[in-house]
């Protein structure tokens, strides 16, 4: 019976992961499936065979404290590839371990390779690209810019567009959300989104309260809401919330659902900012790595900005606000700036209607399933 082999090592992958293997599994209902990964591809059907998203890291010095877990999951894999070669092994995100480590690993079985969401080579790691070259058979991508990327360098490429879009539509009303969250309709809601990780979650959800609190003195009457990832754990919004004035819903589940309440949102860098955008909220960026990270980020970054939604417009439409800049005071005045100005929200509001076209059309998924299929027959 054919197989295939995902590994995936963060929550973002793991999901986007599950979504294949049930359009997958719709598609060849005798495929089975094999995963180092984390619980979303477990309830989707694979067989789990170590649970990789558990050492979750931040970049590579992050990834550093977690070498032993990684050493052992390279162990685990060996064995299954020894056991049960499977047909395809496929890559997704998560570019520290996957490129320099599992991908020359599958290659010594003569495994076929598919690399599903490019590690982001394109800011930063480009001399990675080689190992792209030498190791991956197809890459599946999500943004035309990274397959304009990949035929320059002569690796096979699919741009399916962004899965997000299959997501992007609210499942109620707005009027019948704000009710069901006791919200005042009258009043403007700000958004707060830290990020999936509990370490982004900690670094930047009390940053987000702070500036919160000065937006609120500034602006009485300001509802927060703060939108907690179905992967993340509830103890830093809980340890954050004890520490702070501000009373503020923390809301999980569909994030089309909340995100179409907002006025303005403050937004850590990362693939929200794009559900930010397919919702057309105005946004404040911010980020904060460790320092290491920063610096080592600092020497190699390509592009002007690191907010993915400002990468797909290839220019800046959104305020950054990074590092040493992402405190208190820049973020309140910032986002009051945004909230006052009802022109530069419109004006905003566009340059992100304009994002979510150049993210492609509904069914990337399925798209991404079929070229899985073509790379495996072939």
């Amino acid at each position: 019976m054919p197989s295939i082999l995902f590994v995936a090592g963060d929550p973002s992958g793991d999901a986007h992961a599950a979504s294949l293997i049930r359009s997958l599994r719709a598609k060849e209902p005798g495929l089975r499936f094999f995963a180092l990964g984390g619980p979303a591809m477990a309830q989707a059907g694979a067989q789990l065979l170590d649970h990789l998203t558990a050492a979750s890291a931040i970049g590579p010095f992050d990834a550093a404290r977690h070498i032993g877990r990684f050493s052992k999951s390279l162990r685990t894999l060996k064995a299954h590839l020894q056991t049960q070669r499977p047909d395809l092994v496929i890559l997704v995100d998560f570019g520290d371990f996957n490129l320099p480590f599992v991908a020359p690993l599958v290659k010594k079985f003569k495994i076929p390779i598919l690399y599903y969401i490019s590690p982001q080579l394109w800011a930063w790691g480009r001399w990675r690209l080689r190992l792209v070259q030498r190791y991956v058979d197809r890459m599946v991508v999500f943004f035309p810019f990274e397959e304009q990327l990949y035929r320059k360098a002569n690796v096979a490429v699919s741009w399916v567009g962004h899965p997000l879009i299959d997501s992007a539509h609210p499942s109620e009303s707005r009027e019948t959300i704000l009710k069901k969250l006791n919200l005042n309709p009258s009043r403007m809601n700000v958004g707060l989104l830290a990020g999936s990780r509990d370490k982004e979650i900690s670094r930047h959800l009390p940053l987000m309260l702070k500036a919160a609190e000065r937006a609120a003195w500034r602006m009485p009457g300001l509802q927060f809401i703060i939108l907690r990832a179905a992967s993340a754990s509830e103890e830093p919004f809980q340890r954050a919330l004890s520490r702070s004035p501000i009373e503020a819903r923390v809301v999980s589940g569909q994030a089309a659902d909340i995100l179409q309440l907002l006025d303005a949102a403050v937004v850590a860098s990362g693939t929200v900012t794009l559900e930010t955008a397919l919702q057309e909220v105005p946004m404040v960026v911010v980020y904060r790595a460790s320092w290491p990270t920063y610096w080592a980020a600092r020497a190699v970054l390509r592009l002007p900005d690191i907010a993915l939604v400002n990468v797909v417009a290839n220019r800046r439409v959104v305020p950054e606000l990074i590092q040493s800049q992402a405190n208190p005071r820049r973020i309140a005045e910032t986002l009051i700036q945004l909230l006052r100005d009802e022109k530069q929200r419109s004006i905003m509001k566009e340059n992100l209607r304009q994002v979510r076209l150049a993210l492609g059309s509904p069914g990337a998924v399925e798209r991404a399933a079929a070229v899985v299929l073509e790379t495996m027959r072939g």
